[in-house]
Formats: structure tokens, sequence, C-alpha cells
């Protein structure tokens, strides 16, 4: 069951969550101009990530990447973690499917947390622009970085891995 919306929103609707503060304060500090973590996500190049810490057991990818075509893309889930995908800059779309609606394409890959499945007809697309937040779930089968009416551009954005048992 995926959740999108704008950081604002979301964090009222997370608010009694208090183990998510952290996460919170991370995503503000992302998208507010010239703070330590809006610029280091901002000043990556193309094709970059870094593995940020956050709480214990929660961490961010931030990262930056040139949107791409349907046809080039792959859906992919987790078990271990919900990813909350943030867009910092730039816009994309997430297609979005439930997993049992889609065909494998590699097997699960326990040391690195996903599946990956084959580009299926009939899945939902989300489009992100900056600020919107969209959580997804293991049984949410995903593909980000999708081009916009077919126009690639530079997309900057954090992806932080929660794990599935503080939800």
């Amino acid at each position: 069951m995926a959740i999108f919306g704008r950081l604002t929103d979301i964090r009222k609707q997370f608010n009694s969550f208090k183990e998510f503060a952290a996460v919170f304060n991370y995503l503000e500090k992302a998208i507010t101009n010239k703070t330590t973590v809006n610029t280091r996500i901002l000043s990556m190049g193309c094709g970059q990530y870094k593995k940020i810490e956050i709480a214990s057991d929660i961490f961010a990818i931030e990262q930056s990447y040139y949107t791409k075509k349907l046809v080039d893309s792959l859906f992919e889930s987790h078990v271990k973690y919900v990813d909350i995908q943030f867009l910092v800059s730039g816009s994309e779309i997430i297609e979005v499917a439930h997993i049992d609606t889609l065909e494998i394409e590699s097997e699960y890959n326990k040391e690195d947390d996903y599946s990956l499945y084959k580009v299926t007809p009939g899945s939902s697309n989300i489009t992100m622009k900056k600020g919107d937040l969209l959580l997804l779930f293991p049984e949410d089968g995903h593909m980000p970085g999708i081009r916009i009416n077919s126009k690639s551009q530079k997309v900057f954005k954090t992806v932080i891995k929660v794990p599935v048992s503080r939800f």
C-alpha cells in the first residue's frame, strides 16, 4: 500500500511516530536551500550515490541520475525495508504495482534486499516533483527514475530505508 504526498502532509500523518522525528528532520534539511544536507545532495554528480546514517537502523541513499525510458527499467521490491523516496530537485515518474501482478526477472537478493520484476502493463504511475514523498512497502513493486514526456532530466533525490519492523 504505497502512500504518496507532500512532505508537510505526510509528516502530519506520521507525527505520532516519535521514532520518525529524525527522518522528517533529515528530509526538511534535504529540501531547505543551503543546508548542509541540501548542498551535499545538489552537488552530487550524475550516477553518484552516498549512504548516510540517520538513526541506528535507518539510513538514506542520496543520489543523482538522469531519468530513463520505461523500456530501459525494471520494477523492484524490498523485504526488510520500507522505501521513503523523496525528490529534492527535478521530476520523474515512479511506476507502482502490487508484486503479485508482476513477473519475476531475478529472485530475491537477500544480501542487498531486493527482487527485480519485468515491466508489466497496468501499473500505476506517480509523478514525483520537488518536495514529493512516496512510501513504498514490501508488497509495492516500484520502478523509479522514469522520464516524463520522453525528456530525460537530472534528478536529485534521497531514499530513506526504514526497517519494516518500525511500522
